[in-house]
């Protein structure tokens, strides 16, 4: 039986915002023998805050409804432009990271991060359930976010299974983290 995908590139599926993330910096020499070696240094640091345009491409995997079509480009491209208007012009902020310290002061937010330290307006910022602010995590959280209104709403043709959807967040050109996620139909007995 045939499988089906649809992709959603384009370019309303994008928005502008800030993050740093966390890392071990690596030092890449060449070795005695012409080589080269890679080491990771036994520190964290943070990196500067710094901004992305970052694009967005959806792929949904899926069977046929009775018109024909996995989905409805224009609805997948309307929830997802919703979706990604919550991060435009934001301050990525990695809630669940164990070395943030936030401060609220009225509308003023202050963070800091190891040696880092930011404050902002409470209202520019977006704090995200994750440890790090990394492309990949973002793209894992704008993923579930889209996935969750899919199985809310019923979107996609019943009944359905294995459905795959992959969503790849482009950082900076050429730079891409991409994610997948199935959404498996519940069972009468699952919904509760």
């Amino acid at each position: 039986m045939p499988r089906y995908s649809v992709i959603i590139d384009r370019d309303t599926l994008r928005f502008s915002a800030s993050h740093w993330i966390k890392y071990s910096p690596t030092v890449i020499e060449q070795d005695h023998d012409g080589g080269i070696s890679v080491r990771r240094e036994n520190t964290t640091i943070v990196e500067p805050l710094h901004g992305h345009t970052f694009r967005v491409k959806l792929e949904i995997t899926g069977d046929l409804d009775e018109f024909g079509c996995v989905v409805d480009f224009v609805l997948v491209e309307q929830i997802m432009v919703k979706i990604l208007h919550q991060y435009e012009s934001k301050i990525l902020i990695p809630a669940n990271d164990p070395d943030l310290i936030l401060r609220n002061n009225g509308p003023q937010i202050k963070i800091g991060v190891l040696n880092s330290e930011w404050e902002f307006q409470e209202k520019d910022v977006k704090l995200l359930p994750v440890k790090n602010t990394s492309t990949e995590s973002v793209a894992t959280i704008i993923l579930a976010e889209f996935v969750d209104v899919v199985q809310k709403n019923n979107i996609l043709p019943t009944p359905f299974s294995d459905d795959q959807f992959i969503l790849t967040l482009e950082e900076d050109s050429g730079m891409y983290a991409r994610v997948s996620s199935e959404f498996r139909e519940q069972s009468p007995e699952q919904q509760g």
